[in-house]
């Protein structure tokens, strides 16, 4: 039985950590193999290919399966709940006008991010801007912090962070948490969310199409019960980066990375 991690951080890292959860969940599954993907294009194609029994996948990877018809079996639980959007940054004071974007700079966190990046990509490909060529210039910068510090310091003008889907959003729609409150004060005093991004549903467990529930219950099971094992928590929170699984109706990943998938 083979279960596929991501390549996140990086591929090393993953691989140290790998096995550490298989060592977790060999106490139930004795014959389980964890492995890591050497990118994300691997993960997916594995899955797709049923080189594997499951994977854990991020939502760009997850949105790729379910257009090849494989599923999603379990939702990663951050913060208490299963989904995220994308908030649009710009200096307290300035709006965002996309009529100037060509002499506007942008600071993005990774190509792969869908908060940092792509649901912001997806946004702006719907106003009929492009997140790297529609801009004068548009930078990689690996860090919500980093991409935070350069609008604020005005090296660039608008980058994406996480932000909280509108189910859990006040009265008055601003959204109950987004990566603002997580950083300096100082710094996010300089900085105010202008627009927000269409959602998309936390990273998860997938296999693909051919795959049926019974053939991976006994894997979702352990996955389920290991943040309540004695050293499991630490070790779930450390490669999954959660609090916990969920079982959702099936929907979408997200339609707004599908649309970026459709569009090569």
């Amino acid at each position: 039985m083979r279960f596929l991690l991501p390549p996140c951080p990086g591929v090393e890292a993953a691989r140290q950590q790998a096995p550490l959860l298989q060592a977790a969940l060999r106490a139930t599954i004795p014959d389980l193999v964890v492995d890591v993907a050497p990118s994300y294009t691997a993960l997916g194609d594995d899955v797709i290919a049923h080189r594997c029994l499951a994977a854990w996948v991020p939502p760009i990877v997850g949105a790729r399966i379910e257009m090849a018809g494989g599923r999603i079996l379990r939702r990663a639980i951050r913060r208490g709940q299963t989904a995220y959007r994308a908030g649009i940054v710009c200096r307290v004071g300035e709006t965002l006008d996309l009529a100037k974007a060509p002499s506007m700079t942008a600071a993005w966190v990774d190509e792969d991010s869908a908060a940092g990046y792509l649901l912001a990509r997806s946004w702006l490909a719907a106003r009929h801007v492009d997140a790297i060529t529609g801009f004068k210039r548009a930078s990689f910068i690996h860090s919500y912090v980093a991409c935070l510090q350069a609008v604020a310091d005005g090296r660039a003008d608008l980058c994406s962070v996480f932000a909280s889907v509108p189910s859990a959003a006040g009265e008055d729609g601003a959204p109950s948490t987004s990566t603002l409150d997580e950083v300096d004060e100082r710094l996010a005093a300089r900085l105010h969310i202008v627009a927000f991004t269409g959602d998309t549903r936390t990273d998860g467990v997938a296999v693909g199409a051919r795959v049926d529930d019974a053939s991976v219950a006994v894997l979702l099971d352990a996955l389920t019960r290991l943040p309540t094992t004695p050293g499991g928590a630490e070790v779930f929170r450390r490669l999954m980066q959660c609090d916990g699984l969920h079982v959702e109706p099936v929907r979408p990943t997200s339609p707004a990375l599908q649309a970026l998938l459709a569009m090569g």
